[in-house]
């Protein structure tokens, strides 16, 4: 089967390992792989992992050049009805936002660059790493050249209510696609409830998988210096970090030890760094950037636990099931988190780790000093946490499984043919 990839960048972003890896698993599973990226990549950080991936064809990174436009223009004269009928439905569906249409804009040459080169590269499927713009792009690419497209759904591409965020067209591709993923039963009841009955089993969980080789179980860690917490994360507001250093202080004044290393970048670090110097935790939390699976890896050995109370933003936007998540719980390291999401789905309260209201800065900071006196409690959750992995997030079987939906499913009818809105 050869299977085309819409993403967002090429080289691929590294807060994104869990596409590359099915890329690498779908590739090793004897499948050729093509990639439509939709920017050329910004940044140096790269995981090891990726060296492995390696695509039948990359079309080009850039989201506008000439050869694009050129490639575009073809595609117009070749197939126009086919190219204004889809458009056409997508601006419809895109109602009175501007931001829908200005993306849509912005993706449409490229989309149609893409599907003449998917046609010459005979691919069998278009499928798209999260339901906004890569969606967009791999909908009206496979549409317009006849090849079925999919898409996987993730956390903010369907969440976000600002107009800016919002994915307008997303009820346009629910009823296109051949099939749907959503990387939670928390989405995948979500996107079932936007389509007719009839309809609705064309949307499947698709859990996100991690090479278990790499994050491997490892004995418990002696508590003796206090309990060694980690965080690796996007700082932004969805990961609710303020109500984590809220709660650090009060681990502090209640003389609990212990340490939290943060890893990370995002819109919020310059506030995230001033609330922990203004919280006076300089000694006890340590703020630094963003690191390769690898080095995730040593430092979820390091730890005693992972905590992120994770939360719903002011745009509605949330978390789906965060990869740090399973890496953490892989090791054999308990999680603390909020039951938003499909987060329950991994972290269950008492089970696999520890579950508190979000925004709750001292509920939060008594499930972390439950765990520091504890070590029972943090070795039964930690085994308990590993086994759910093996189960539901291990990469060979949730590619495996991917692949398996993907080569059973037909297209639904008018797939390939310019659809009505």
């Amino acid at each position: 089967m050869r299977i085309a990839y819409v993403i967002p960048a090429f080289p691929p972003a590294p807060s994104q390992p869990f596409v590359v890896n099915e890329m690498i698993e779908v590739q090793e599973a004897g499948h050729e792989v093509f990639i439509v990226p939709l920017y050329r990549g910004a940044t140096a950080l790269r995981h090891g992992t990726f060296a492995r991936l390696r695509p039948a064809g990359v079309f080009t990174p850039a989201l506008v050049d000439t050869g694009i436009l050129a490639g575009a223009l073809r595609m117009l004269l070749a197939r126009p009805m086919a190219v204004l009928r889809t458009l056409g439905a997508l601006h419809r569906a895109a109602g009175k936002n501007p931001w829908s249409h200005a993306r849509l804009l912005a993706v449409t040459p490229k989309a149609l660059a893409a599907a003449r080169w998917l046609a010459a590269v005979r691919a069998d499927r278009v499928h798209a790493h999260f339901a906004n713009q890569t969606a967009d792009c791999a909908a009206i690419a496979g549409t317009v050249a006849g090849i079925p497209f999919s898409f996987t759904a993730h956390a903010y591409d369907i969440y976000a209510g600002a107009p800016r965020f919002r994915n307008d067209t997303l009820g346009w591709k629910l009823r296109r696609a051949a099939q749907v993923f959503a990387v939670s039963d928390f989405a995948a009841q979500r996107l079932r409830a936007q389509l007719p009955p009839a309809a609705r089993g064309r949307v499947h969980t698709a859990y996100v998988g991690i090479p278990l080789e790499l994050f491997r179980p490892e004995p418990p860690l002696p508590s003796g210096d206090g309990l060694a917490l980690l965080c690796v994360a996007r700082l932004a507001e969805t990961k609710g970090l303020a109500t984590l250093v809220d709660a650090c202080a009060l681990l502090r004044d209640r003389r609990v030890r212990f340490r939290l290393r943060l890893y990370g970048d995002g819109p919020l670090r310059q506030a995230l760094a001033a609330h922990i110097a203004a919280r006076g935790l300089g000694a006890e939390v340590v703020l630094a950037g963003p690191v390769p699976q690898e080095e995730v890896a040593r430092q979820m050995r390091a730890c005693h636990a992972v905590v992120m109370p994770c939360r719903q933003d002011h745009t509605g936007d949330m978390d789906g099931i965060p990869t740090v998540f399973m890496e953490a719980m892989a090791t054999g390291r308990p999680v603390i988190s909020c039951p938003i999401s499909g987060i329950p789905e991994l972290v269950r309260d008492g089970e696999t780790g520890l579950l508190v209201p979000p925004d709750d800065p001292r509920a939060l900071a008594d499930a972390i000093e439950r765990l520091a006196r504890d070590e029972s409690l943090r070795v039964r959750l930690g085994r308990q946490g590993r086994t759910l992995v093996e189960r539901q997030h291990d990469q060979h079987r949730t590619a495996r499984r991917l692949l398996h939906l993907m080569l059973g499913a037909g297209p639904p009818a008018g797939v390939g043919e310019a659809a009505p809105s």
